[in-house]
């Protein structure tokens, strides 16, 4: 059966789907015919309240008709001219996610993600193998990210070149134009959404956001991320992505600092998850990577967070996990996920009514 056939879903889903039907509009698009005229040498201050002002004209246009929304053209600057000027800023003194590395990666300095202001393509191709929703998906994946998980399963790619192997040898340098021109490739070959992954899409926001401005088909805009990202960087995007696919790893600050070397993890997270369901499309899933020795501190306190605070999210409950990378050096983690362990979690969900199987 269709996973479309299933009401919950094309009711939590019900923008994204119009997208891949024809009936609504992307966002991106919509943010391209919202007017913004602004000096890009003006202030950081006064650039970041005139966003403020364009995210709440934006969103008074989101609920307009879509054939009204049709009618509108495109204008320059606009809204997502704004946004990149303000990210390149950023740039400067990098603060896109929680590290707050404050590098000036204009001028060629590294933060943790080891990347300058270029940003490197692994690979983009059409992903068969996201969730049911999601597929065909566009995928465009990163080389870096701006964490350091000990079991992670795209370490090739992620962390494990640092400081051993010239970005340029291993992958492909794009600017904005560049990366449009893959989303569109995409686009063509039957992808149903554009889904920014990586390593991370984080570091490489400004690239992204710049994209859009050279984007034209209406498609999903997807942002599948670790969420470690600052909430300045967060209003940078949340206007412009249709969908959410967001890792929630672990219950508790100390697990994530433990496993993927950053602080505060669990409050970092959780307040953007918030945000974008109250404030962003509301388009969300989650993934929850069960891991072993996990469920109490990690796996239930996600979930009791889901249903108390976040309610409209699905929840990918994920089984997928197996020691990788550095993972053999942890004992509590040198294994998979038991099926007791994974039965435990999704009858934890089940019991708090989260919404899970049509996605897990």
């Amino acid at each position: 059966m269709s996973v479309w056939k299933n009401e919950e879903i094309l009711k939590r889903f019900s923008y994204y789907k119009g997208i891949i039907d024809g009936t609504h509009i992307a966002r991106y698009l919509i943010a391209k015919t919202l007017e913004c005229d602004f000096n890009p040498n003006d202030s950081l201050e006064n650039l970041e309240k005139l966003l403020n002002e364009k995210s709440t004209e934006f969103n008074q246009l989101i609920d307009k008709n879509t054939e009204e929304l049709k009618t509108r053209e495109i204008k320059s600057p606009n809204y997502i001219s704004l946004a990149e000027t303000i990210a390149n800023k950023y740039l400067e003194s990098c603060i896109f996610c929680e590290r707050k590395c404050g590098v000036n990666r204009i001028e060629n300095e590294k933060g943790y993600c080891f990347l300058t202001k270029d940003s490197f393509v692994s690979s983009a191709f059409l992903h068969m193998g996201e969730e049911s929703v999601l597929i065909p998906s566009g995928t465009i994946f990163f080389q870096s990210c701006n964490f350091g998980c000990v079991f992670c399963q795209n370490y090739d790619i992620s962390q494990a070149w640092k400081g051993t192997r010239d970005i340029e040898d291993i992958a492909s340098k794009v600017d904005d134009r560049n990366l449009a021109a893959l989303a569109e490739k995409l686009v063509d070959k039957g992808a149903i959404n554009i889904n920014y992954v990586g390593g991370d899409p984080i570091p490489n926001l400004h690239t992204i956001v710049g994209s859009l401005n050279h984007q034209t088909s209406n498609i999903c805009q997807l942002w599948n991320s670790n969420f470690y990202l600052t909430d300045k960087a967060l209003s940078l995007i949340i206007d412009f992505m249709d969908f959410w696919l967001p890792d929630f790893k672990y219950g508790n600050n100390k697990c994530g600092e433990k496993y993927s070397g950053v602080k505060n993890y669990y409050d970092v997270v959780a307040r953007n998850h918030k945000r974008i369901h109250d404030g962003g499309s509301g388009e969300i899933i989650i993934r929850h990577l069960v891991l072993p020795n996990h469920v109490e501190c990690c796996s239930k306190p996600i979930l009791d967070y889901i249903a108390k605070q976040i309610p409209k999210c699905v929840v990918n409950v994920m089984g997928q996990y197996r020691p990788q990378y550095k993972a053999y050096d942890y004992d509590e983690i040198n294994r998979t996920p038991s099926s007791k362990e994974m039965l435990e979690v999704k009858n934890y969900a089940e019991k708090l009514g989260i919404l899970y199987k049509p996605v897990s």
